[in-house]
């Protein structure tokens, strides 16, 4: 606060179809919340704080949660009503807890910290001790008894009381921070004749301006789609396969996912590659093997703030399917494997990772990354003599790059 491949045209026209199915709704129902934030955000910068407070308390009446008390209580400190502004984050703390990190947290016990430090504590008598307390034009319910302690900002403020059948009295008061000694008693006098014809209601001076705090943003969430293609080096291949070559293939992927805070998103992934490796050997140059993976996942998204361009990073895993096949492997000695070269396939578990960079431009998101996938071949296998036979020796280390490019609905 101021001082916060054949099926794969299939699954996706499935996948999409449920996103719309799904977004609709919640778009519906956030509407008339993010209006009234939106709005109390605007006046609140054009200085007009009461009627900023009017539309954060519309919003927090549609969705009860901290960051419509929080501005609230910035725009109540703006206009120096410190009580009411430690009362809104006070409220925010004991009832919306769990819909604030400990960043929001903090910075409200910080808030209410500094606000209590320039509070006064001012001792009032009444007598009639039924008499209605006017502070500063502000009527105060009815106390049991006739002394009350209140909570003041620093500064000149007007202390009134008014009764029935008494004569109303008013008088200015000046307190500092961290002041407790003051009192005031205010004796009204039975109704004999009407107030002078001179007193006029009390305008207190306005106060002096005061720091500019911004209003807390919403966070962003709502769903999104990014589509990539891929470029991916293998660092692992058959073991019975000669000089292979260091090549690339290509993959293509689509994700798609809900982002819940600034932070945070999950997302599904569907993906495949397609990798062709020669050999380098001169005596067989026209041998090779492709590998075709299709993966399906799910993966967490972590992101940096930031409206136009963020720092992105993924993490997760899933299943993928192999399918490897060798070409142009036989000789009139029989084959560059020695007989272990055969067609294999499996389904093997996988990681995923990415670190990279992304744009969003009023939702079009832009961006690149490079990858790695760390999976499983144990079961990338064919049968010989009744006995299954794996084709690698080794784990599978992918590294490659990309370039994404989708559409978010936050």
């Amino acid at each position: 606060m101021g001082r916060s491949h054949g099926r794969l045209p299939l699954a996706l026209c499935a996948a999409t179809l449920g996103l719309t199915l799904l977004l609709s709704p919640a778009l519906a129902q956030v509407e008339p919340y993010r209006q009234h934030m939106e709005n109390g955000i605007k006046l609140f910068q054009d200085r007009n704080y009461r009627a900023a407070i009017v539309e954060f308390e519309a919003a927090y009446k549609e969705k009860p949660k901290a960051s419509p008390l929080f501005n609230v209580a910035l725009a109540e400190k703006a206009l120096f009503n410190y009580p009411r502004a430690i009362a809104a984050l006070e409220r925010a703390l004991a009832q919306h807890r769990d819909t604030m990190d400990e960043g929001d947290e903090k910075t409200a016990r910080s808030a209410i910290e500094e606000m209590r430090a320039l509070l006064a504590y001012v001792t009032i008598e009444l007598s009639p001790e039924d008499a209605t307390l006017i502070i500063d034009g502000e009527e105060h319910p009815a106390s049991p008894s006739g002394t009350r302690v209140v909570e003041l900002g620093p500064g000149v403020h007007r202390i009134g009381a008014r009764a029935d059948g008494h004569v109303s009295a008013e008088q200015s008061v000046t307190v500092v921070s961290g002041e407790r000694g003051k009192r005031v008693k205010l004796s009204l006098s039975p109704e004999r004749r009407a107030p002078p014809p001179d007193t006029q209601p009390f305008t207190p001076p306005p106060p002096p301006p005061a720091p500019r705090p911004v209003p807390l943003s919403l966070a962003p969430q709502g769903y999104y789609v990014i589509g990539a293609a891929s470029l991916i080096w293998p660092l692992g291949h058959p073991r019975a396969f000669p000089e292979p070559e260091l090549n690339s293939g290509g993959a293509g992927s689509i994700r798609v996912g809900y982002r819940v805070n600034t932070a945070a998103a999950f997302d599904m992934m569907l993906q495949y590659a397609n990798m062709s490796i020669a050999s380098d050997d001169p005596a067989y140059q026209s041998a090779r093997y492709t590998l075709g993976s299709t993966r399906l996942g799910l993966n967490v998204r972590l992101m940096t703030p930031g409206q136009t361009w963020r720092f992105v990073g993924s993490i997760g895993g899933g299943l993928t399917y192999d399918d490897v096949k060798f070409h142009s492997i036989r000789t009139q000695d029989g084959d560059i494997c020695n007989g272990r070269c055969h067609p294999a396939r499996g389904v093997n578990a996988f990681v995923y990772s990415e670190v990279g960079v992304e744009l969003d431009l009023g939702g079009v998101l832009l961006g690149a990354s490079l990858d790695s996938y760390f999976q499983s071949s144990r079961g990338i296998s064919y049968q010989q003599s009744g006995e299954d036979i794996t084709l690698y020796s080794a784990v599978l280390l992918q590294l490659g790059g990309s370039l994404h490019a989708g559409y978010a609905f936050w």
